[in-house]
């Protein structure tokens, strides 16, 4: 449905098929005229309460929109180019969409759903807030640099060389040091926010991707060259241990109890189920087509993984450990929203 409402199903979708059928002529307008409205009232009635996935293909440009409750692709649109990452924003209003291509950060209402406003930023690829909210933080992975913004106006504090292909970002507890992972580089980075320098670069594995940090303080991150995550100290970055989770370790996510943690696999076309204490892994599902990100369904029943090489969306039952569904999208499927 490419061209229909950014971030639409329902109403604003009908509107665009009615717009779509004028042109048509009079024979096809008076042919469904009728079904169209009765169709238009029920949706208008039903968007609000509508579930969806939204889906950053990085590749091709557009934003893909799922409807959670059928596993259907319901609009295709146009956002801004080479979209990768999203986040909402701390107060809860907006989805930030992170497109590098284009040097922008989007804002979308949450509640319209449609674009706010555009806010220009060097090369957004990754994008996180500390815990406190007083900074905000984007990784310029084309450009080898790490940009620190003031959390609350997004002005521009720090700017800092990060040789090289800077990727993911986490945050201390208590919110005074970033740490981004230098895929080129097979490295991490501490970076102490206030000053906007290193801290420390240490060697943790081979193209180190996602960073996820523990409430103790120590550092996660999974390492995609390899078959890896590996546990760092976040005082040197001293690598404390490492546990097999599949090949092609790339990213993490939480379960919302705090209790499961899980690692998308990209080469191995799975994603590893770690018990969040000890991080022994309890479980390996399929996903295939190249994990990357992940969310869960808004129930916390289904765990939705964008597949890179596919171009598909993968649906995982997480108590059966079985694929619900595969949904087609655009090209390189990266990042992922449930709402």
């Amino acid at each position: 449905m490419s061209g229909a409402p950014f971030l639409s199903s329902g109403g604003a979708v009908v509107a665009w098929i009615v717009k779509r059928l004028s042109r048509g002529g009079p024979a096809i307008g008076c042919a469904l005229g009728t079904a169209l409205l009765l169709a238009a009232s029920v949706l208008c009635a039903t968007s609000a309460l509508a579930r969806n996935a939204v889906i950053l293909n990085s590749e091709d440009d557009p934003v893909s929109v799922i409807d959670t409750a059928t596993y259907k692709e319901v609009s295709r649109s146009y956002i801004g180019r080479a979209p990768h990452h999203l986040m909402p924003t701390p107060d809860g209003k907006y989805l930030i969409v992170a497109a590098a291509g284009g040097n922008q950060l989007i804002f979308i209402d949450r509640d319209s759903r449609q674009v706010a406003f555009r806010r220009e930023a060097s090369d957004p690829y990754q994008v996180g807030f500390s815990p406190d909210t007083k900074w905000f933080v984007a990784t310029s992975l084309r450009l080898d640099r790490i940009d620190i913004y003031d959390g609350r106006e997004y002005r521009l504090v720090h700017r800092l060389p990060a040789p090289r292909t800077p990727s993911h970002i986490g945050f201390s507890p208590d919110s005074s040091t970033a740490y981004v992972t230098l895929q080129g580089s097979n490295s991490l980075m501490a970076i102490d926010l206030a000053s906007g320098k290193p801290a420390w670069v240490a060697p943790v594995g081979l193209q180190p991707a996602g960073v996820l940090v523990r409430p103790s303080g120590n550092v996660l991150v999974a390492n995609m060259g390899s078959d890896h995550i590996a546990e760092v100290d976040p005082k040197d970055g001293k690598v404390l241990r490492r546990i097999q989770t599949g090949r092609g370790a790339h990213n993490f996510l939480l379960s919302p109890d705090g209790k499961v943690l899980y690692v998308s696999n990209r080469v191995a076309g799975s994603v590893a189920a770690l018990d969040a204490e000890t991080l022994t892994v309890t479980a390996v599902f399929p996903a295939p087509g190249g994990p990357d990100d992940m969310a869960f369904s808004l129930d916390g029943q289904e765990l939705w993984v964008t597949g890179r090489w596919r171009a598909a969306v993968n649906v995982i039952d997480r108590a059966a450990g079985t694929l619900k569904a595969t949904i087609p999208v655009g090209r390189s499927p990266h990042g992922i929203f449930v709402w």
